[in-house]
């Protein structure tokens, strides 16, 4: 009996500690399918078809990371290792990247024309940055439904980002989507207000951002220093040839003079 009673206390113990688990479990999943809602945009166009875009930003990225870890069992270190190998695979730490779906819900399949041309990021001052790259089924007809991926630039080519602490909204603009005549000309507009989220490296979770950002910064500086060393070697040379071309001319001058 005494046998039977401590099995039954092991048993109810691994039956609590699963519970535990799974109503952790279940709290990762809320917080990323409410993350997800929150940075996700939707239009239906005219009943003919919807296009969805997820904007694909840290606080995303920490609440997928967040439930991924936690159903697969990672330990903190783990975690992190993950979350940084996320990052680089879908290059969060270089593009903004969105996860967009285009739907055909009605009349001719969708056929987006010029699509690198007819997409684009606008911030509210107006600036505007167009794809770096994106699935290329995008560029075919989509006889049902297709989900892909745009990658715009973080940084423009002096180190700039696109998004600031300014920004106080940034607009993703996709038109020519369907041949239908009635609807190439329509345009779509997905605006995300508030798109800066302020990094706090002090928590854990946002430590695989500072390293990808300390990487991404000694990676600028050697491109610096490169194209400093260039300047300089652009310099000498001016300067040797303004040299030659002084020394002629106050050889020519003196030929002049002795005439």
């Amino acid at each position: 009996m005494r046998r039977i009673a401590v099995f039954g206390i092991i048993a109810l113990c691994i039956l609590f500690g699963f519970s535990i688990l799974w109503a952790e479990t279940k709290d990762y999943e809320k917080i990323y399918k409410d993350t997800v809602a929150r940075w996700t945009r939707s239009v239906t166009v005219r009943d003919s078809f919807s296009v969805s875009a997820l904007f694909w930003n840290e606080e995303v990225t920490q609440a997928w990371v967040a439930k991924y870890g936690k159903e697969n069992l990672l330990s903190a270190e783990e975690e992190r290792a993950y979350h940084r190998d996320f990052i680089q695979r879908e290059r969060l730490n270089r593009y903004l990247v969105f996860e967009v779906t285009l739907k055909r819900l009605k009349g001719a399949p969708l056929y987006p024309l010029r699509f690198a041309k007819n997409t684009y990021l606008v911030d509210d001052k107006g600036q505007k940055i167009f794809p770096a790259d994106y699935d290329k089924g995008f560029e075919e007809k989509i006889l049902r439904e297709f989900t892909g991926k745009i990658y715009f630039p973080r940084f423009d080519k002096d180190g700039n980002p696109f998004i600031t602490p300014e920004t106080r909204y940034i607009i993703l603009h996709l038109t020519q989507l369907s041949p239908e005549a009635s609807l190439i000309s329509y345009e779509v507009e997905l605006r995300f207000d508030d798109p800066y989220i302020p990094p706090d490296f002090s928590r854990p979770e946002w430590k695989p951002v500072l390293e990808e950002e300390i990487l991404r910064l000694e990676e600028r500086l050697k491109d610096i220093e490169y194209r400093k060393k260039q300047l300089e070697e652009s310099m000498k040379r001016l300067e040797d040839e303004e040299r030659r071309v002084r020394e002629r001319l106050e050889e020519l001058k003196g030929m002049r003079r002795g005439e």
